[in-house]
């Protein structure tokens, strides 16, 4: 028992270090002040706090009467059966009273630390969770050999809970502190912790310093999700964050943004030459493939860096130019980097400028529609026409398809523009006398559209156009990803009779697998091999290769961009079903068309029309 003056200042003692806690004061000043007012009440002992963390270590929170080299030497100490006092004690999950320290056992490793100090007695218990983890340990040291008091042992029954409550809020803190600042898939920064210190380290910046911001983004990574999976994806980029972090210096800060973005801080002298060597290090470290669960994954990176120096630019501009710089590298074929640099700026207004200027025209239906033939090699007929769309700018002209589909897409408006054209197509398909296929070129983001093979019906049933005079053309790499949506949009629109031809075929990265993977009924030969006839064996003989395995396959094949007779008779020479380009006919307006498909078209009458070109 203890009398009512101790019980009233164990009561303060409580109460004091409970409103510490609930204050946010840190862990090892809610520990010392604990000591601090424990060896007031009780002036003959040396208070200890001790933690002891998942693996069975100890580490010092506080011990102010202590000397620091002794607790410096029992931090990362092991607990154990015979490890002292508050090592035996954590082990055992029991108070451990050793009167005395130079004749005890438990003591025998340790007694050379403690006995120059003149500590003799050593009581110590175990620190518990709420769910009976051994957390830590809190420890009486004393200069004779003894037991502790009645007062001792009150003092050290009240504290040893504020020891768990204190330690307990720490990790609960910390856990909250790791979910609003870190990444859990990588373990590193997110997005706000390297905000948070991206800015400090900004407004901290002496004359003469600077810092590099570079914006990561990986190359080809949705395809790894797409084709292997989420779980694949989150533990590449685990291996990403790995690779990252080791190939940093000490001073850079390296934080996942989200999604497959990373950004670093990096601190400099020399930014430009800092920045390329980070860079070239980065792009280094993630071009080696990856083993992912049992999986050999290969993707690169593509960096954007902008720089500040004191009094630099805000964190906000910094990483608008970081992310310009980011566009251009990937614009630039991708596993490249780039520095950010005023023209930059420009391109981006432009680009923001153009977006406004599609949306518009989008609004006021400004686009339309051309056709190019597509001309049997046996007969010099037509067999099909491919519809082009095309945009006349008021004050920029013509603006190529290559320029402004990209930009559409990454505006989300495909969707109805593509619409349009295969509505627009089909209608004008339809008022042909002629029977022959019209081609659509078909956006990645069009196939993986909920509803999208109804669009296609819809616009058969408007237009009246029978299924299998409509030809869906989609690209390789559309079909990289081959997603769950997308193959069943192509297999759905085969069984309804819709043509699916594989268009620019070549250029991809997976087509021999594309032909065996979906039902298509064309190949188009794209016409980086077709212009290289006559002057590069090698596409002479891939072109070869692939009219022969869509020979044996039962597939036509169409050959694209063909503006000379000589590759035309080259073509015909090896059997091509079909051929496409300005030597056959430039891309024509509907009535132009419609008047040349009434009057058949010969090569004569084609030539005499002037839809030919001399060669």
């Amino acid at each position: 028992m203890i009398d009512d003056r101790s019980s009233a200042a164990l009561q303060r003692l409580q109460g004091e270090i409970l409103e510490a806690v609930a204050r946010g004061e840190s862990l090892l000043r809610v520990a010392d002040l604990l000591c601090r007012r424990v060896e007031v009440l009780a002036p003959d002992v040396l208070c200890s706090v001790l933690a002891v963390d998942a693996q069975g270590r100890v580490h010092s929170l506080a011990a102010p009467s202590l000397p620091e080299p002794y607790s410096h030497s029992l931090d990362g100490m092991s607990i154990g059966p015979v490890a002292g006092s508050c090592g035996t004690a954590a082990w055992r999950g029991e108070p451990v009273e050793v009167v005395d320290i130079e004749r005890d056992p438990l003591w025998a490793d340790y007694r050379d630390l403690a006995l120059p100090l003149g500590l003799r007695a050593c009581w110590s218990s175990p620190i518990k969770s709420r769910d009976g983890r051994v957390i830590g340990t809190f420890a009486f040291y004393y200069r004779t050999r003894r037991g502790p008091a009645a007062l001792e042992r009150a003092i050290v029954e009240r504290c040893v809970d504020l020891c768990a409550i204190a330690i307990e809020h720490d990790a609960v803190q910390a856990h909250v502190h790791r979910l609003a600042f870190h990444d859990p898939v990588t373990g590193l920064a997110n997005r706000s912790a390297f905000t948070e210190h991206a800015s400090r380290t900004l407004a901290a910046l002496a004359p003469g310093e600077f810092v590099n911001v570079l914006y990561i983004d990986l190359d080809d990574f949705k395809a790894v999700n797409d084709t292997l999976g989420h779980r694949v994806g989150d533990q590449l980029l685990a291996g990403v964050a790995q690779r990252l972090a080791a190939c940093m210096g000490s001073d850079a800060f390296v934080a996942r943004l989200g999604g497959d973005e990373f950004a670093v801080l990096q601190p400099c002298r020399e930014a430009e030459a800092d920045g390329h060597q980070l860079a070239a290090k980065i792009k280094a470290v993630l071009d080696d493939p990856f083993e992912v669960d049992d999986q050999r994954v290969t993707i690169g990176a593509s960096v954007g860096i902008a720089n500040a120096a004191a009094p630099g630019l805000d964190l906000d501009e910094l990483a608008r130019r970081a992310d310009m710089a980011l566009y251009e590298a990937k614009a630039a074929g991708r596993r490249t980097h780039r520095f950010f640099d005023a023209a930059m700026d420009t391109h981006v207004q432009m680009r923001r400028s153009l977006k406004q200027d599609l949306r518009a025209a989008i609004d006021a239906g400004a686009f339309t529609l051309v056709y190019q033939p597509i001309i049997a090699l046996e007969t010099g007929e037509p067999v099909a026409v491919e519809a082009l769309l095309r945009w006349s700018h008021p004050a920029r002209g013509n603006v190529p398809p290559a320029a402004f589909i990209p930009v559409v897409e990454e505006m989300g408006l495909i969707a109805p523009l593509g619409d349009w054209v295969l509505r627009e197509a089909c209608n004008a398909a339809a008022r042909w006398r002629r029977e022959i296929k019209i081609g659509v070129n078909l956006s990645p983001l069009q196939l993986r559209k909920a509803g999208f093979v109804l669009d296609v019906v819809g616009a058969l049933q408007q237009s009246g156009l029978p299924a299998e005079r409509l030809d869906l053309e989609v690209t390789e790499s559309a079909l990289l990803a081959s997603d769950i949506a997308t193959r069943t949009a192509i297999n759905e629109l085969h069984d309804l009779g819709v043509r699916l031809s594989l268009d620019d075929f070549g250029t991809g990265y997976s087509s021999l697998q594309l032909l065996r993977a979906f039902p298509f009924d064309k190949i188009k030969i794209d016409m980086s091999f077709v212009r290289d006839i006559g002057i590069d064996a090698d596409s002479e003989a891939i072109i070869r290769a692939v009219i022969r395995l869509a020979r044996d396959l039962g597939i036509r094949t169409a050959a694209e961009g063909v503006e000379t007779a000589a590759q035309y008779d080259w073509l015909a020479r090896h059997r091509c079903s079909e051929v496409q380009g300005f030597h056959c006919s430039r891309p024509l307006a509907e009535p132009e068309l419609r008047g040349l498909l009434e009057r058949g078209m010969s090569r004569e009458a084609a030539a005499g029309a002037g839809l030919r070109p001399s060669s």
